[in-house]
């Protein structure tokens, strides 16, 4: 899904290559020779490992103490996790690539075989006092005990389990919250340290998002600034994933522009950042945006605008999303509106505040008016193909 000007424009953000003017595929296989030459996967590949961090997991797929192998179970989750964590296969490796614009690459992640944890399936359990910390570390020392290192050389780890309970029986739709089963439940997410644990279901969306708090990101919110997975197009909130055709389980959406910012992984060269002063303009600001994943377009691929109200102040952050590659999911080409900052224990994450369907139709205007800040944001499709919108934003007292 990554293409060679999202390379180039990121090429071009390390000050790699020039910051304008046209760059021939030619220039750029002289430059960063490939290999093999000529290639333009293998010209793509050295691009973006000349400018990304690589931030490789060690995954580690567990069997409780006792457990005998039952290919049954396990098959499909190993067959589903090496494939994820190999390049070339469209799954993870090229999901962070693609969604932090290059910034990063896990490629060197390793699956680890089975090992067994020194804890049963029984004090998995958080009635047993079990908890995703206890469940991760198990698992790094049953590595370690195995004598492998999931540990020099990796980001971070991941413990994969195949079992949601402590023991059998439980019903269908029980979970954490239910009581008589909770303290059966066995706990899998991030646990604050950067590591992750994983139970079923197993898929490319709950793993990228746990995988996102492990790069230091926390759930999105609503407006409310109390609801947590509040955005609709994030993997941080999980809402609108799609089904993905090589292993018929789901993936995405990507990353919102909130976290890309916060995590400095956006192009900032094209964004549109204004100090506050669009908010006195008596028009307010018109100005076009192109999907983060369009650095081809000739337009900024996202908005920050600053608004002081009274004491506060926040930042306005504005992103078209198109319902194409990890976003596929996502039901109509969308303006959204977001903020950051102002809100008590949730400075360091996107405020989901609405979102402007746009009109299909090139002269037809839609709007969404922000209550907190009393503002008004419209926006109409510029071009026929509708990959860039034009966008107003006015203060209205």
């Amino acid at each position: 899904m990554a293409t060679l000007r999202q390379a180039v424009e990121r090429q071009r953000e390390r000050l790699k290559l020039p910051q304008s003017g046209v760059i021939s595929v030619r220039s750029l296989q002289q430059n960063f020779r490939p290999v093999p030459a000529g290639s333009s996967r293998a010209l793509l590949s050295t691009m973006f490992a000349a400018v990304s961090r690589r931030l490789p997991w060690a995954v580690i797929l567990c069997r409780f103490k006792g457990e005998v192998p039952n290919p049954q179970l396990e098959q499909p989750i190993e067959q589903l996790y090496r494939g994820m964590f190999t390049p070339g296969t469209g799954g993870l490796v090229e999901y962070w690539r693609d969604v932090s614009l290059g910034a990063i690459d896990i490629t060197g992640s390793t699956v680890f075989n089975w090992v067994e944890l020194e804890i049963t399936r029984a004090q998995a359990g958080i009635g047993a006092g079990a908890n995703r910390s206890t469940l991760v570390d198990n698992a790094i020392k049953a590595a370690q005990n195995d004598r492998k290192d999931p540990i020099a050389g990796f980001h971070s780890q991941i413990a994969v389990l195949a079992h949601n309970w402590a023991k059998d029986g439980a019903p269908a739709g029980a979970d954490w919250r239910t009581p008589e089963w909770s303290p059966f439940w066995i706990d899998g997410s991030a646990d604050g340290r950067g590591k992750v644990t994983l139970t079923p279901p197993h898929d490319g969306n709950i793993t990228a998002h746990e995988m996102g708090h492990g790069f230091g990101m926390d759930h999105d919110v609503a407006a409310d600034l109390v609801t947590h997975y509040g955005d609709p197009c994030c993997i941080m909130s999980q809402q609108h994933p799609f089904l993905h055709p090589g292993w018929r389980v789901n993936f995405g959406p990507a990353l919102c522009f909130p976290h890309l910012m916060l995590k400095e992984w956006m192009y900032n060269r094209r964004v549109l950042s204004d100090d506050g002063a669009w908010a006195s303009q008596p028009a307010g600001m018109t100005f076009l945006l192109a999907p983060t994943i369009d650095p081809g377009a000739r337009a900024n691929l996202g908005a920050k605008l600053t608004l002081k109200v009274g004491r506060a102040s926040w930042d306005y952050y504005l992103e078209y999303v198109r319902p194409k590659e990890w976003n596929q999911g996502f039901p109509d080409p969308t303006l959204l509106i977001r903020r950051v900052g102002a809100a008590k224990d949730v400075e360091a994450t996107g405020i989901f505040l609405g979102s402007i369907v746009v009109p299909a139709a090139i002269g037809v205007r839609a709007e969404f008016v922000e209550p907190t800040g009393n503002t008004r944001f419209q926006v109409e499709r510029f071009d026929p193909e509708g990959r860039i919108v034009q966008v107003v934003a006015k203060k209205l007292s």
